[in-house]
């Protein structure tokens, strides 16, 4: 099997896992007992784990290689899922939490990075990563409502133990890289982000507000808000599915077909529009409404993704990208935790609303950037 293909299928299993433990432990944790503000701030700690681990990661992987990290990501898969598999208290969850975003922080530390190193078509290889992990989660929500059902939460979270043991030996099959003597000194000057051009400066900015705009519709909110509107685990995992399922899709239909810029505004619009529709649907046009947002995320995954292959430089993917992330990710974990007390004092309309208006400052800012 091709290096790359190695990776492709890694991120494959990874993202199945994410696709059932995104519908079935924002279920479960409300299942036992854990009010709504405080799975807020439990999925909050996600996104700064996941970054703290994957700058780490990915500063050190720059000279230690990439395949221990793939390997550390089956471990920690294993772990946080059976975190999950014990967990009532939001203690328990939230040290869960810690795991899984240390799991991806591994992951997503070297993926791209690895792909932009081996790939000569290097955006088209990064859609194509993408794509992967919007079919493989989606593959995974599909599933989870029904793996509930059939064999309740305990019967679901060993499948996804199961998954996470066989990245390990998958892990094993990449060629171990020549490893570079650390230098810290080095290390602190690839993340020093004042020595990066203005262009980079500038969209490290415009990443954190992305961030901001992507928590208050992520992790718990969509199935949380689904099962509001009466929709049983099942419905819910299909609906998550389909969903994830449309931006696999249309990211890959539509790669590269637009110039870049355009294709940003165009979708960010149709962010906008359909965020703030969803505030005030309920039932059916609720689930409508949350199916069609997959077209969104995967005609913004194409820019994203295009940004990225942009503005790193060579021999400092991992760091540059990990800078970015950085942004994203902390805004992120703000209006994350901010969400669950919004939805506690005035419904799902309010981060709904919150989104769809701060994520204008993102796309218009992008979209005149680069026409520079």
């Amino acid at each position: 099997m091709g290096q790359v293909r190695v990776v492709i299928f890694i991120q494959v299993l990874n993202s199945f896992v994410a696709g059932v433990l995104g519908v079935a432990l924002p279920l479960m944790m409300k299942e036992r007992n854990v009010d709504i503000i405080t799975i807020g701030l439990v999925f909050a700690s996600f996104p700064m784990i996941f970054q703290l681990g994957r700058i780490l990661f990915a500063t050190v992987s720059d000279f230690w290689g990439k395949k221990l990290f793939f390997v550390l990501n089956g471990f920690f898969g294993v772990v946080a899922s059976l975190i999950y598999y014990l967990a009532y208290t939001p203690l328990e969850f939230l040290f869960g939490k810690v795991v899984e975003g240390t799991k991806d922080g591994s992951l997503w530390a070297v993926n791209r990075a690895f792909l932009l190193e081996k790939s000569e078509k290097k955006w088209s290889t990064l859609v194509y990563l993408r794509t992967a992990v919007y079919v493989a989660y989606a593959v995974g929500s599909l599933l989870a409502g029904f793996l509930i059902v059939w064999f309740f939460f305990e019967g679901t979270l060993t499948l996804c133990v199961l998954v996470g043991a066989f990245v390990i030996p998958t892990a094993l099959l990449l060629v171990g890289e020549r490893k570079k003597r650390f230098s810290l000194a080095k290390a602190l000057h690839l993340l020093d982000f004042r020595k990066k051009d203005k262009v980079f400066k500038r969209f490290l900015v415009l990443f954190i507000v992305m961030g901001l705009a992507f928590g208050f519709r992520s992790g718990f909110v969509f199935p949380l808000f689904l099962t509001s509107n009466g929709f049983d685990a099942e419905i819910v995992g299909v609906l998550v599915g389909l969903q994830v399922l449309l931006a696999g899709l249309f990211s890959y239909l539509f790669a590269k077909r637009f110039e870049m810029g355009k294709l940003l505004l165009v979708s960010g619009v149709f962010y906008t529009v359909t965020l703030a529709l969803l505030g005030f649907s309920s039932v059916i046009f609720a689930g409508f409404l949350v199916v069609v947002y997959g077209v969104v995320e995967g005609l913004l995954s194409i820019s994203q993704e295009g940004i990225l292959s942009r503005i790193t430089s060579e021999g400092s993917y991992g760091t540059d990208i990990g800078l970015l992330m950085m942004g994203l990710h902390g805004g992120n974990t703000l209006s994350l935790a901010l969400s669950g007390f919004f939805i506690q004092m005035w419904g799902f309309v309010a981060p709904f609303l919150m989104s769809a208006l701060i994520f204008v400052v993102f796309y218009v800012g992008s979209y005149f950037l680069l026409k520079e």
